[in-house]
């Protein structure tokens, strides 16, 4: 009977653990990656980096993370094609980083999928509160 106690125990850690929410940053800049996947990790986050959005296809039809942030330099159409491939592998939330485009470029990344659209620069912090804003609305009880 004791033995079917620490079982039950060890199992509602491990699923604790896999209610985490799995964050995917796709950016060329390695610094400003770095900064966000540490401020993610704080909020207990789990983190996936890359740099390509070949990469990032790959890595979001495994993971189907809860928040991805897209910051590629890419021409406007590879971005929006990307937006749209990327919705095809997740429901999770995508923030979209980009300089401020007009309102028909805006309009257009959000019929690919993109959730947001944040014009860059924008401040590390900034970027926390939104994407924290976008998972409590995901999932309400992992921040109660």
């Amino acid at each position: 009977h004791t033995e079917r106690k620490n079982k039950m125990v060890a199992w509602k850690s491990n699923s604790q653990f896999n209610e985490t929410n799995t964050v995917l940053i796709i950016s060329q800049d390695a610094e400003m990656a770095s900064i966000w996947e540490s401020l993610f990790e704080q909020k207990n986050c789990q983190v996936v980096c890359e740099t390509s959005g070949r990469n990032a296809l790959q890595t979001s039809r495994l993971l189907s993370p809860s928040l991805i942030v897209l910051d590629l330099s890419l021409p406007s159409e590879e971005r929006i094609r990307l937006c749209s491939e990327l919705r095809c592998t997740t429901n999770g939330t995508i923030l979209l980083l980009a300089p401020k485009g007009n309102l028909t470029e805006i309009s257009d990344y959000l019929r690919a999928g993109a959730d947001e659209f944040l014009s860059t620069p924008i401040s590390p912090m900034a970027l926390l509160i939104k994407s924290m804003a976008w998972l409590v609305r995901q999932s309400p009880q992992l921040y109660a």
